[in-house]
């Protein structure tokens, strides 16, 4: 005979004790201990969880902690119970696990409040940037995470970035990038190259290239320039920092194509 083991709250083992009693089931040998409680057959446990609905034990409201982005819909859908539901049997793990497939969930905790109670905790992923690979559109998180079920449409205030190994190096260039907001504001796009530096695209068709070593340092030193000499309004294909100490600039015409430097 198989034994069977359960943690339950104390309150809840005297409750079912009394549930027992009422149901004239004390001919099977159950424990209560501490708030634990044993028992051996199916038809019991059907027996207590039937009692415990009956004593107002059922689901009715679940409570969300945490929630941003996740729709409340998608969220029922993923916790599957019915209202009057016993409380006392439903599958936490099933519930968390379907809850932390949902696209915008990272992690979450399920926990029963009796007597009617289900509260959900919820970490959610926070959208850092779009990523642009063969595939089309993904929605990345902080930690480079595809976020999967949004529409990409509503995040088009991000920035884009492509390349191999980008979404797991990109939050550490946006913060680079951060660092100097008003040339920030002027990126749309990032391009990571060869898994080593990063070329930055700005929304009048200016590729800054940063350096492989010290980008912070070259992004600076082009915000400086660009509140002294007003680079990124000027007619300009390239700005290439790759080459410490020096900005090396192209102009976007081809009479002018020769490199020139500041």
């Amino acid at each position: 005979m198989r034994l069977i083991f359960i943690t339950i709250p104390y309150f809840l083992g005297r409750l079912m004790l009394r549930l027992m009693l009422r149901l004239g089931l004390l001919g099977i040998a159950i424990l209560v201990l501490g708030g634990a409680v044993y028992w051996w057959q199916a038809p019991i446990r059907a027996a207590i969880t039937d009692a415990s609905t009956k004593g107002g034990l059922g689901f009715e409201q679940v409570v969300v902690f945490g929630r941003v982005n996740t729709p409340p819909d998608q969220l029922l859908e993923a916790i599957a119970l019915k209202r009057g539901a016993p409380l006392i049997s439903a599958d936490i793990v099933r519930i968390r696990h379907n809850i932390e497939n949902l696209g915008w969930v990272k992690t979450a905790t399920i926990e029963r409040r009796f007597p009617e109670k289900l509260v959900v905790h919820l970490t959610e992923y926070r959208a850092l940037a779009i990523y642009q690979d063969a595939e089309g559109h993904q929605l990345i998180s902080q930690d480079g995470a595809r976020i999967h079920g949004v529409k990409i449409e509503d995040f088009r205030h991000l920035p884009v970035i492509s390349g191999t190994a980008a979404p797991e190096q990109a939050r550490h260039i946006l913060k680079i990038l951060q660092s100097e907001t008003e040339l920030y504001n002027e990126v749309w796009s990032l391009a990571y190259r060869s898994g080593r530096r990063w070329d930055v695209f700005l929304g009048n068709n200016i590729r800054v290239m940063l350096p492989e070593t010290d980008p912070l340092g070259a992004w600076q030193k082009l915000a400086k320039h660009d509140r002294q000499h007003r680079l990124t309004q000027r007619n300009i294909a390239n700005i290439d920092l790759r080459v410490e100490g020096q900005i090396i600039i192209k102009a976007d015409q081809p009479s002018k194509a020769k490199g020139s430097k500041i």
